[in-house]
C-alpha cells in the first residue's frame, strides 16, 4: 500500500495522546489570531485597531475528549472580510444609490479585504486532517491490541485442541 511523503513522515513519530490533542489545538486556536492579526494589518483593515486588538481564542475540554474552540472578534470584522456594511441593507433589492455613475457623491464601492474566511476554511482542513490522523492512530492502536490478544487466545485455544493441555 503506496503512502504519501506527507504520511511516511509520521510514521516515526510516537502515538498521540488526549494531552497531545489538546496541545495541538490550543497552539492551532492561538496560530489562528496570529493569522488573523497579520492579515488585518496586511490589508489595512485597520481604521481604530480595535478588531485587532479585541480577537482572542478559547478552547474548552470535557472529560470526554470533546474540545470546543471558540473565537471571538468584533462583528464588524465580517463586513470587511465580505466587503459590505453600511448602505448594503438586506432586502434594499439591489438598488445601491450611492454606486449609482449618475450619482456622482464621491462614494467608492466596497472591495473584500478577505483577512478572515479563507484563511479560516484552509486552516479549518488542516486542523480537521491532523486531528482525524491523531484519533486514527490511537483507534488503530486499540484495534490492533484486540486483534492480537484474540490472536494469542485463537492460537492457544487451538494448540491446546491439538496438542492437547501441558498439564502435568
Amino acid at each position: 500500500m503506496s503512502r504519501s511523503g506527507r504520511n511516511r513522515k509520521r510514521d516515526n513519530r510516537p502515538k498521540a495522546t488526549a494531552e497531545d490533542r489538546i496541545k495541538y489545538q490550543d497552539a492551532w486556536a492561538k496560530m489562528m489570531v496570529d493569522i488573523w492579526r497579520e492579515k488585518i494589518e496586511r490589508l489595512h483593515v485597520i481604521d481604530t485597531y480595535r478588531l485587532h486588538q479585541d480577537m482572542n481564542e478559547n478552547l474548552t475540554t470535557s472529560g470526554s475528549e470533546i474540545s470546543v474552540i471558540q473565537h471571538k472578534f468584533m462583528e464588524y470584522g465580517i463586513y470587511q472580510d465580505c466587503g459590505t456594511g453600511n448602505g448594503y441593507r438586506k432586502g434594499n433589492g439591489g438598488n445601491l444609490e450611492f454606486l449609482d455613475p449618475a450619482n456622482d457623491n464621491g462614494q467608492k464601492h466596497r472591495k473584500p479585504r478577505e483577512w478572515f474566511s479563507r484563511a479560516y476554511f484552509a486552516s479549518v482542513m488542516v486542523l480537521k486532517e491532523e486531528m482525524a490522523y491523531m484519533y486514527g492512530e490511537e483507534f488503530t492502536g486499540l484495534l490492533v491490541d484486540k486483534i492480537e490478544e484474540a490472536n494469542r487466545k485463537r492460537s492457544t485455544t487451538m494448540r491446546s485442541r491439538l496438542w492437547g493441555s501441558r498439564k502435568h
